[in-house]
């Protein structure tokens, strides 16, 4: 069922009113698609395929209703809970409570009956405590008497705190590290919120009078729950009204002052991404010059929806205080960063639900204030906790009015395709207008709601934000294709592009970082110095970074050894991954592996194309001279096996306790590490390959997901080009070759297999996918699963974290499934290859082999890929997640349910390709021979046949420069 979007005319009146710009409003039944309302704030409306409100058009309903908030708190028994058979849930004693129930995987679900006595809204509190066993937050979804009553309530989150697990460490190079981070236990009392910090409060739910059944889905993560209540809506004050309770109470300025550093004084954070930062301006305290001290916290970091950190404090005497905050705002191109600031776990006033911080390329001491006057805080002696959480303000609604332009502009590229295809003709004219009923209204509203967003910029940015310019540039264009429409199939493009642009705003502005450097806390009377630094402090500071940086080797990664303890070896790695990565593996090896063996490890970092053979780089020069480290970790999936030619790796496997180290990962993975019966490289990631599709899409066109190559010719490109669509394919042989019972080389691995019936049959399957079913020679899965026109296709896990990180209008629109094969005696075989990754050596060179081999064992152990994992996501974000090739450890970390069991069976099927002298020539001529057969029109077999000849030619110029001969 779709159902109707808003666009409001003028952003500002719409906030006024507490309208959210382009949301659906609650009730609305589906209609014509476009409507026009005299007089009122609406200008029209668009078509989306949800049936289910946003949280935020509830809220509206609310406010206008005037529903009440209810008076009094309800308990919900714990003995009267069920799980989803309708069983009475068992309860068990955890951490010091006797009856609580601790919520596992197992259970999907849990659902109570609840008894209202009379119409209001009430707010969910959940105490609850969550095992350590994870870094991740617990998330649930909640139903009220079988419906979804807004579309937050999918994805309720009770997060984990976690805190500095010790002070920082300095280096070998006199640098600060960063502390690992380590969870709090504990009971926590939360009030049910959605994860992404658009909604400001915590979740209201408006509940009839009488009996209500509501359920609770197991989403991610278990936990122990002591209670659940209903409790009523806490409305916040004005900071005017709340000033009249302290006139009225008779409080008094206190008389102390008081400042303490962001980054000591941090007790709680709910997010582990959250750490020290260093800031080289003179006047940050303490001050970095020459070595790296952790002396800020926040930054861009602390940049996404409910994040929060809480500092501690203490205030000598009771009485109204003024707070500071010497912080720097400079990521947001002129548009100001939100806080959400609570004392003492509680919001004080309305004014500080999303306060503002200004956009500053400077260091600057902000004082909370209305504009006018600092706010005032009672604060009574003793110790007080001061947290901020990262929310939108006012941006919110830009936001979200972003987000529903770019789902309108997917609907219409979709409506267009329909009639065009993927490639229109330019000189047809489609009569778009006529044959897209509404198109033109619905474009003409993209224009006033582009123009809208750009005027409410003006109002709330002194500086107008590049994003600005973007809205007009896009409006000029699609006013452009109002007034000629048949210009619209030429300028697709420039719809796919606003479609990009607008989805790369909608994320950036969801980033709201704030980085703090102290904060201070004193009378109303306090005069605060605003420290600038000068051009002699920052020319000091220049000169002397620059002349340390003769002497300081910013390559070697700086080491964190207890000096008690006994070093009896020491070994150097080679990483070739960026400098948080291999601080992260140094801080590891440093706290677990020279511990336990007593062998030191040291790190250089070098980029990654400088870790792999065939080419003149850093390590084979530094193989030529005879310089080479004991050990490369990240090197190229074809290198091992071109140093293993040259002698100039060990053999792995006859390394004492190799064959439980490779019980580690998937069969078959080792086969790209394998030369003359020796195995040179220990697999460190993988890839794997899966069908990706649009939900969406495929629901609307009343298509299933094909689980056979047959069944996807049959009948899904069929209905997808009938509705101007593609199928995506890229060009990976291996899948045909493999499921067609074929083979790329010999068993001795001396000459080609390409010539068997096997091979040909796959390869004129392979040819005829672009020749007679369609598919683009060239295309951008990415881009092209966005807009609409494929569906459906092949990617990998790169396609995956863009898909998972990127694309944020798809969220809930995309999956994947396990890739199409050949059925035979009732078994689909989905035989795929291109599963092994990077790989990590030890060089021949090295005089250190045992020591080496040691840490190889170490660094490729389940729970040491699981720590490094999760320490590398919670530095960097989702967008790093590590692709172990640890299967355990794989299977450990934060996948969807259902994607980890997408990528369970297609491991069932992977196969590897064996690396042999000359093999680089296999993949060159089946290009040559799949461009001979499909761009020129050659005869399939005689260009298979051509390419098998000049693969044997190389292969045996190969051995015979290495001595070994063909019989």
């Amino acid at each position: 069922m779709k159902r109707k979007i808003y666009v409001i005319g003028t952003l500002a009146v719409a906030l006024s009113t507490g309208t959210i710009l382009g949301q659906p409003q609650a009730g609305v039944k589906l209609q014509d698609k476009y409507t026009e309302y005299q007089g009122s704030q609406i200008v029209g409306e668009y078509v989306t395929n949800s049936d289910i409100p946003h949280y935020n058009v509830l809220l509206r309903e609310y406010q206008e209703n005037g529903y009440i908030s209810a008076g009094e708190v309800i308990d919900i028994n714990l003995q009267h809970i069920k799980d989803g058979g309708g069983k009475n849930i068992v309860l068990e004693s955890y951490e010091g409570y006797d009856k609580t129930y601790i919520w596992k995987k197992s259970e999907d679900r849990i659902q109570f009956t609840v008894d209202i006595p009379q119409d209001a809204l009430y707010e969910i509190e959940v105490e609850y405590f969550l095992p350590d066993d994870s870094s991740n937050a617990a998330v649930r979804k909640i139903d009220i008497d079988g419906t979804t009553p807004f579309i937050e309530a999918n994805n309720l989150i009770f997060y984990r705190m976690f805190k500095d697990k010790n002070e920082p460490v300095v280096n070998s190079l006199g640098d600060e590290v960063r502390p690992s981070q380590v969870a709090i236990p504990g009971w926590q009392t939360t009030r049910c919120k959605e994860s992404t910090g658009i909604v400001v409060d915590t979740l209201q739910f408006y509940l009839t009078k009488g009996s209500h059944d509501i359920g609770l889905e197991y989403i991610s993560q278990d936990m122990a729950i002591k209670s659940i209540r209903l409790v009523p809506v806490q409305e916040l004050k004005s900071y005017e009204e709340v000033k009249r309770d302290y006139e009225t109470k008779g409080y008094t300025y206190a008389n102390q002052e008081i400042s303490f550093e962001a980054e000591t004084e941090a007790i709680a954070k709910n997010d582990p991404t959250l750490r020290r930062e260093s800031d080289g301006d003179p006047t940050v305290r303490p001050r970095s010059v020459t070595d790296r001290l952790l002396n800020t916290l926040g930054g861009y970091r602390w940049r996404k929806g409910n994040q929060s950190i809480t500092w501690e404090f203490e205030v000598p005497e009771t009485g109204l205080y003024k707070i500071g905050v010497r912080s720097k705002q400079n990521w947001n191109d002129g548009l100001p960063s939100y806080r959400q600031i609570a004392i003492d776990g509680k919001v004080p006033f309305k004014e500080l639900n999303e306060y503002a911080f200004q956009y500053n390329d400077r260091w600057s001491l902000v004082e909370l204030s209305n504009g006018n006057e600092p706010f005032l805080f009672y604060l009574e002696k003793g110790k007080h906790t001061l947290t901020m959480t990262v929310k939108f303000g006012d941006l919110t609604s830009l936001i979200e009015s972003i987000n529903q332009d770019n789902i309108v502009l997917s609907e219409i590229l979709m409506d267009l395709i329909l009639i065009t295809g993927s490639d229109p003709d330019p000189n047809y004219d489609y009569d778009f207008f006529n044959t897209i009923p509404n198109l033109e209204q619905e474009l003409q509203i993209l224009v006033e709601s582009l123009q809208a967003k750009y005027d409410y910029l003006e109002q709330i940015t002194d500086k107008m934000p590049a994003i600005g310019n973007n809205f007009l540039v896009i409006k000029k264009q699609i006013e452009g294709m109002i007034a000629d429409p048949f210009s619209i199939a030429k300028r697709m493009n420039d719809l796919n592009n606003a479609q990009s642009n607008l989805s790369t705003w909608y994320t950036s502005l969801q980033q709201q970082p704030l980085l703090v450097d102290y904060f201070c806390i004193g009378s109303p009377e306090s005069k605060w110095k605003n420290e600038k630094s000068s051009l002699w402090d920052k020319l000091y500071t220049t000169v002397a970074n620059f002349c340390i940086s003769f002497v300081k080797d910013y390559d070697n990664v700086g080491g964190t050894l207890d000096e008690s303890i006994e070093i009896k070896d020491s070994i150097d790695v080679w990483i070739a991954r960026g400098t948080e990565w291999a601080e992260v593996i140094k801080e590891m090896a440093d706290e677990e592996f020279t511990p336990q063996t007593g062998i030191k490890v040291n790190i250089n970092v070098l980029p990654a194309s400088q870790l792999s053979a065939g080419a003149v780089n850093t390590l084979m020069l530094a193989i030529t001279s005879g310089r080479a480290p004991d050990v490369a970790l990240g090197v190229d999936v074809n290198s091992p096996v071109e140093f293993a030619i040259r002698d100039a790796v060990y053999d792995l496997s006859q390394m004492p306790g190799y064959e439980e180290v490779e019980k580690r990962f998937l069969d078959g993975i080792m086969i790209p590490y394998q030369y003359n019966e020796g195995t040179y490289a220990l697999p460190e990631t993988m890839d794997f390959n899966v069908m990706f599709y649009r939900k969406d899409i495929l629901d609307n066109l009343g298509l299933k997901v094909p689980d056979t190559r047959e069944e996807l010719y049959t009948y899904v490109m069929p209905v997808l080009y009938q509705n101007g669509m593609e199928f995506n394919y890229s060009k990976d042989f291996t899948q045909l070759l493999f499921q067609h019972k074929g083979e790329f080389y010999t068993e001795d691995g001396l000459k080609s297999a390409l010539d068997t019936p096997e091979a040909f049959k796959a390869f004129k399957e392979y040819t005829e996918m672009y020749t007679h079913y369609g598919v683009p020679e060239v295309s951008n899965f990415y881009n092209r699963i966005r807009s609409g026109e494929m569906p459906i296709g092949i990617g990998n896990f790169s396609l995956y974290m863009q898909l998972s990180v990127a694309a944020p209008e798809l969220a809930g629109k995309w999956g994947i499934a396990p890739l199409p094969g050949i059925k035979e005696n009732g078994v689909v075989d989905r035989t795929s290859g291109g599963i092994a990754g990077q790989a990590d050596i030890i060089l021949k060179q090295s005089d250190k082999p045992e020591a080496s081999w040691e840490f190889l064992k170490w660094w490729s152990e389940t729970s040491v890929q699981v720590r490094f994992a999760r320490e590398v996501e919670a530095l960097m974000g989702a967008e790093a997640r590590w692709n172990t090739a640890n299967l355990e450890a794989f299977t450990s970390l934060s996948w969807d349910e259902g994607d980890l069991n997408v990528l369970q069976e297609q491991w069932k099927w992977a196969k590897e390709t064996p690396v042999v002298l000359g093999g680089y020539f296999t993949s060159r001529h089946i290009t040559n021979a799949w461009t001979t057969a499909v761009i020129s029109g050659g005869d399939t077999r005689d260009a298979l046949e051509t390419a098998v000849k000049e693969i044997n030619r190389e292969l045996r110029m190969k051995q015979e420069e290495y001595g070994i001969f063909q019989e």
